[in-house]
C-alpha cells in the first residue's frame, strides 16, 4: 500500500509542474545548504582522527593564573615532574615541530619536521610502513640521530624508493639516518603537516632556571580517565610544584585538552552555530512549503470528499498525504545533495588554514553526509506531511461536497497561514540578529589600530645552512648584508628581521624584572610579552619609537646586551620616569640595559588588548631561521621575485619559503569571524528572502478569497488608499507578531555568539532595533504588491462574478 501511494504521489507531482518546482526548490535550497554544512562539520567535528582510539589521546597546555594567558608549552622543569608525578596517562611525550631545510637534494627545500619521543609515537599508536619507529634507545643522551620520512615526502622527492632506509640525509646543519617511512596521512599536530619526524631526548632533570626549555606534551589516557579527570590531577601537582618553586611556579597551572578540541578550537563553535543556523533556514523552507501545501489542499476537498463518501478511512487518507510528502522531500533530497556538493567544497576554502583539519581535503558527500541527508529528508516529510494532513479536511463528507465548488479557507486554516509566516518571520529575525552582531564585530575588529602598518609589508621566512654558519658572527655577516641587499632593491623602503610575525597567536612571555628592584625572594617575577628583532623590523613595520634608539650595528654578537621596552612596560614598570639606561635582570647574574621604548602592538591577535612587550635584539644572537619583513612602496608581491634573486646572490643554499604579506596574515588572524559572517550574512538573506515570498503568497490569497469584500467596501464609497492600508496593516501585524518572538528567541540565541563578538554587547540595540525594522520593511514590500491588486480590484466585475 505503501508503495502504491508512492507511485501515485510521484504521478501527482508530474502533473503539478508549476507546485512541484516551487516546492522543490525551496526544500532543496534548504536541505541542500544543512546538507553542505553538516558535510563540513562532519569532516572536521565528527571524522575520526588518523590514531588508534584517537579519543583517549589529550594535550597539555600551560596557564598563567596572573594574567589568563595560556600557552602551548610546558617549562622543562616542570615537565620533568609532572611526567614523574602523574598518574592518569598510559603514555606521555614530548615534541616539537618547526621548519627544517633538506640540503643535497637538489635546490634546498624546506620541510615541516616533527620532533618526537618514543613515548609520544607510542601515545598515537604510530607503525611504520617501511622500517621503524623510534625505540627507547632513540631517546637516550647521546643517541644518533635518526629521522622517519613522511610518505608522501617520500613518494614525491624520494621516488617511493624501497631501500630509503640506513640512508643518510642532510637536515640543517647535521646529517640523519633514516629508520622508517610513516603510514599515509600521518601527521602531527592534526592540523600541521608533518615530512619528517626527528628523535627527541626527553628532559629527565629538571633545570636549573625552571621556566626554561620549554616542550611540547601530549599522551593516551589510561582506560576509565577523562581529559577532565587529567586536568583535575594535573592541577593538583601544579599546586604542589609551586609551594616547592614559588619564586618560578607562582601562577602556573597546567591542564589536559581532547587532541580534537585542540586543534579544532574556536572553530568548534563556529560551525555548530552554523549548522543551527542553516537548521533555522531548513525550517523557513518548510513553512513556506507547508503553506503551498495548504494553499494546495482547498483545491483538493472535493477529491478528499470523494475518497470518504466512497468508504476511504482517515488512516489512508493521512498515508497518501503523508506518501506525497515523502516523495516531495525525495525529490527536493536529490537537488540538495547537488546543491551541497558544490557547496561544501565552496565553504572548505573559507575554513582557516591554522585549522586544516585533517578531514578538510575531502569534504564532500560520502556515507555519514548521506545519512545525515536521508534523516532531513525524513523529517521534512514528516513536517510537511503532518501539516498537509491537520490542514485538509477529513470529515463531513456530505458538506465538502456542496462547498468544494468554492475552495475557500476556513478561519482556522487562515490562522494556521498566518501563524506559519509568523514562525518563518521569527526564524528570520534570529539569523538577522546573528549577522548583525558578527557584521558589527567584524567592522570593529578592521578598525582596530594594532600598534603598527601592516600595508605593503611583505614577510620571508627564511633558513641558512647551520654549518656553514656556525660562529654567531657569521650569521650576523649574512644577516647584515642580507638585510643590506634587500634594502637596495627598487620600490623597498625598509628591511628588518624578526623571530615572531604578529597577529598569529604567539603569546611567548619572558619574566621582567628591574635590576635595581629585584624581586623579593620566593616571589616570581611578572611575565611579559617576547620577540627579538632588528632595528629595521621597528621600521618597516612602523611600529612608533617614543624614546631611546632602535637596534642598530653596534647590536651585535658579544657587544653588551640590550633590550627594547614597550611603553605598556615602561607605564607599569617605571611610571613617570625614563626607563631608557636602566638595566633589567635577564638571570641570576646576567642583566640587559633598556636602550629604546616604543609603542604597544596587539601581538598574539586583534581581538587582544594591546601587549607589553620587550623585544631582544634579534642579530646579537641570530638563529639560522628567521623571518624577514620588507615594505615597499607598491604591492609588495611583486617585491617577491626580485627578494629571492637578492637573498641567493648572498648565500646559494638559502631556503625562501612562506612569503605572505602582512594583509593577508592578518586576514587571516580574523578568518573566522569572516567565516561565520559570510554565513550567517548568507543565510540570514535566504531566510528573509524565503519569509518575504511566504508573506507575499499569504497576503496575495487573502486577497482572492477576500475580493467580494473588498468590491462591496469600494462599491459602498471606501477610497483605494483605505484598502491599501487594509491588506498592508494585516501583513504587517504578522510580520510584527513574528518580530517579536524573533526578538525574544535572538536574545537568548545571541548568547552563544558572546565568544566570537569583539566590541559589540549580544544585546546591541542598533542590532536588535536594525532586525527589526529590516523585517518589517521586508514584509511591506512584500505585502505592496498584493495590497496594490486589492485597492484596484473592479467592484462591478467582481460582484458579478462571485
Amino acid at each position: 500500500m505503501i508503495l502504491y501511494h508512492l507511485r501515485h504521489a510521484f504521478r501527482r507531482l508530474r502533473r503539478e509542474p508549476g507546485f512541484t518546482a516551487a516546492a522543490v526548490l525551496t526544500l532543496a535550497l534548504g536541505v541542500g545548504a544543512n546538507v553542505a554544512v553538516f558535510a563540513l562539520v562532519e569532516a572536521v567535528l565528527l571524522r575520526p582522527l588518523p590514531y588508534d582510539h584517537a579519543d583517549e589521546i589529550v594535550v597539555v597546555r600551560h596557564r598563567d593564573t596572573r594574567t589568563g594567558i595560556t600557552k602551548e608549552f610546558i617549562a622543562g622543569g616542570d615537565w620533568v615532574d609532572l611526567a614523574a608525578r602523574q598518574q592518569s596517562f598510559q603514555t606521555l611525550g614530548s615534541y616539537g615541530y618547526f621548519e627544517g631545510t633538506i640540503y643535497g637534494e637538489g635546490d634546498p627545500y624546506q620541510v615541516p619536521v616533527l620532533g618526537a619521543t618514543p613515548a609520544l609515537l607510542d601515545a598515537l599508536g604510530f607503525k611504520a610502513t617501511l622500517g621503524r619507529g623510534f625505540t627507547p634507545e632513540d631517546a637516550v643522551p647521546g643517541a644518533g640521530a635518526v629521522m622517519i620520512l613522511g610518505n608522501e615526502l617520500w613518494r614525491n622527492r624520494f621516488g617511493s624508493d624501497p631501500n630509503i632506509v640506513g640512508r643518510s640525509i642532510k637536515l640543517g646543519g647535521n646529517r640523519r639516518t633514516v629508520v622508517g617511512v610513516a603510514p599515509p596521512g600521518f601527521r602531527f599536530p592534526p592540523n600541521t603537516a608533518t615530512a619528517l619526524i626527528i628523535n627527541q631526548t626527553p628532559l629527565t632533570v629538571a633545570p636549573a632556571v625552571r621556566k626554561s626549555q620549554w616542550t611540547l606534551a601530549a599522551g593516551r589516557l589510561k582506560p576509565g580517565k577523562t581529559a577532565v579527570d587529567a586536568s583535575a590531577e594535573l592541577a593538583a601537582i601544579a599546586k604542589e610544584m609551586e609551594a616547592d618553586y614559588p619564586d618560578q611556579n607562582r601562577g602556573s597551572t597546567y591542564y589536559a585538552v581532547a587532541l580534537r578540541d585542540d586543534t579544532v578550537g574556536d572553530a568548534k563553535k563556529a560551525l555548530l552555530l552554523l549548522l543551527a543556523a542553516v537548521g533555522a533556514v531548513l525550517l523557513i523552507a518548510c513553512t513556506n512549503v507547508a503553506n503551498l501545501l495548504l494553499a494546495r489542499s482547498l483545491s483538493r476537498r472535493r477529491e478528499m470528499a470523494v475518497r470518504l463518501t466512497l468508504g476511504a478511512g482517515r488512516g489512508r487518507l493521512v498515508t497518501q498525504l503523508m506518501m506525497e510528502s515523502l516523495a516531495l522531500s525525495l525529490v527536493a533530497g536529490v537537488a540538495g545533495i547537488v546543491v551541497a556538493h558544490f557547496g561544501a567544497r565552496g565553504l572548505a576554502t573559507l575554513v582557516p588554514e591554522s585549522l586544516s583539519a585533517p578531514g578538510l581535503a575531502d569534504v564532500g558527500i560520502n556515507g555519514p553526509v548521506l545519512l545525515f541527508t536521508l534523516m532531513v529528508v525524513v523529517l521534512t516529510a514528516v513536517a510537511c506531511g503532518v501539516i498537509a494532513a491537520l490542514t485538509t479536511p477529513m470529515s463531513n463528507a456530505a458538506g465538502l461536497l456542496v462547498v468544494a465548488g468554492r475552495a475557500t479557507m476556513s478561519a482556522a486554516a487562515r490562522r494556521a497561514t498566518s501563524a506559519l509566516v509568523a514562525a518563518e518571520m521569527a526564524f528570520a529575525v534570529v539569523l538577522l540578529i546573528g549577522a548583525g552582531l558578527i557584521l558589527r564585530s567584524f567592522a570593529g575588529l578592521l578598525s582596530v589600530d594594532p600598534g603598527f602598518q601592516s600595508d605593503n609589508v611583505l614577510t620571508m621566512q627564511i633558513a641558512i645552512p647551520a654549518d656553514r654558519y656556525q660562529p654567531m658572527e657569521a650569521r650576523w655577516g649574512f644577516y647584515d648584508r642580507a638585510l643590506e641587499s634587500l634594502r637596495n632593491l627598487p620600490g623597498v623602503l625598509d628591511v628588518g628581521a624578526a623571530v615572531v610575525t604578529p597577529l598569529t597567536g604567539n603569546n611567548w612571555t619572558v619574566p621582567f624584572e628591574r635590576a635595581d628592584q629585584p624581586v623579593p625572594s620566593g616571589e616570581r617575577p611578572p611575565d611579559v610579552g617576547w620577540q627579538a628583532a632588528s632595528g629595521g623590523w621597528f621600521r618597516a613595520m612602523q611600529v612608533p619609537l617614543v624614546s631611546g634608539r632602535l637596534f642598530d650595528e653596534r647590536d651585535r654578537p658579544g657587544s653588551p646586551q640590550v633590550v627594547i621596552i614597550s611603553e605598556g612596560i615602561a607605564t607599569r614598570f617605571f611610571g613617570s620616569d625614563s626607563a631608557v639606561g636602566r638595566s633589567i635582570r635577564l638571570g641570576p647574574e646576567a642583566t640587559a640595559e633598556i636602550v629604546g621604548v616604543v609603542g604597544d602592538i596587539r601581538r598574539a591577535g586583534l581581538t587582544d588588548a594591546p601587549r607589553a612587550d620587550m623585544y631582544f635584539a634579534a642579530l646579537q644572537g641570530p638563529g639560522t631561521q628567521m623571518t624577514l619583513f620588507v615594505r615597499t612602496q607598491g604591492d609588495p608581491v611583486r617585491a617577491i621575485a626580485p627578494a629571492r634573486a637578492a637573498l641567493r646572490a648572498v648565500e646559494p643554499d638559502v631556503a625562501v619559503f612562506d612569503t605572505p604579506t602582512m594583509s593577508q596574515v592578518a586576514s587571516d588572524s580574523v578568518r573566522v569571524t569572516k567565516l561565520v559572517l559570510w554565513l550567517l550574512g548568507i543565510f540570514a538573506a535566504v531566510s528573509l528572502g524565503l519569509a518575504a515570498v511566504g508573506i507575499y503568497g499569504v497576503m496575495s490569497y487573502v486577497v482572492r478569497q477576500r475580493a467580494r469584500e473588498i468590491g462591496t467596501r469600494i462599491a459602498l464609497g471606501a477610497a483605494r488608499t483605505d484598502i491599501l492600508w487594509l491588506v498592508l496593516r494585516q501583513g504587517v501585524m504578522i510580520a510584527g507578531a513574528g518580530t517579536v518572538i524573533g526578538l525574544g528567541v535572538g536574545l537568548g540565541a545571541a548568547r552563544a555568539l558572546r565568544s566570537m563578538l569583539y566590541g559589540v554587547s549580544a544585546t546591541d540595540p542598533l542590532v536588535l532595533a536594525g532586525a527589526a525594522v529590516l523585517l518589517v520593511m521586508t514584509a511591506l514590500v512584500a505585502c505592496y504588491v498584493p495590497a496594490l491588486r486589492a485597492a484596484r480590484v473592479d467592484p462591478a466585475r467582481t460582484l458579478a462574478e462571485q
